[in-house]
């Protein structure tokens, strides 16, 4: 952990908190610059590697563990639990290094920046993009029938 800054929480360790906020894919974030939400393989796979050092917030649902092997540049990192809880934040996270934790649903992460970030305890909400496929809350889930084509051989 030297190579990692971990913040505790306390609001001595940041200027301002985001407090309560919700991920919405192409909206503003609460410190500056724009939610981008990885649902893709690509995307998730790629991460903050290869894109433009500019002010993305890097939303990975589904996500525990990240690491910085093909980065140039440091990164800061917040771990959501089950509630949208923050749950662990880490700042300035250089180049090499593997960062997870075992109750987190979702990961945060933007190039590093001096200045406010997530703290422990802040709420952030996210809501992940819906497939027109996919069905609502509450509605059933129509099953796909696949009809086999037959062959000679079968």
């Amino acid at each position: 952990m030297a190579l990692v800054q971990l913040y505790s929480g306390r609001r001595g360790d940041v200027c301002r908190s985001a407090g309560s906020c919700r991920v919405i894919d192409g909206a503003s974030a609460p410190f500056g610059g724009t939610w981008v939400v990885a649902t893709g393989a690509l995307t998730r796979l790629c991460g903050l590697a290869r894109r433009p050092t500019d002010h993305t917030v890097l939303v990975l649902p589904r996500c525990r563990d990240v690491h910085t092997m093909t980065m140039r540049h440091p990164i800061d990192v917040a771990f959501v639990g089950a509630q949208g809880m923050v749950l662990e934040v880490h700042r300035l996270v250089l180049p090499g290094v593997r960062l997870r934790h075992s109750r987190a649903v979702a990961v945060v992460e933007r190039f590093a920046q001096s200045g406010p970030w997530f703290m422990r305890g802040d709420i952030i909400e996210i809501a992940e993009r819906r497939s027109a496929s996919a069905p609502l809350a509450g509605e059933p889930r129509l099953r796909k029938t696949v009809r086999r084509r037959r062959t000679l051989w079968s």
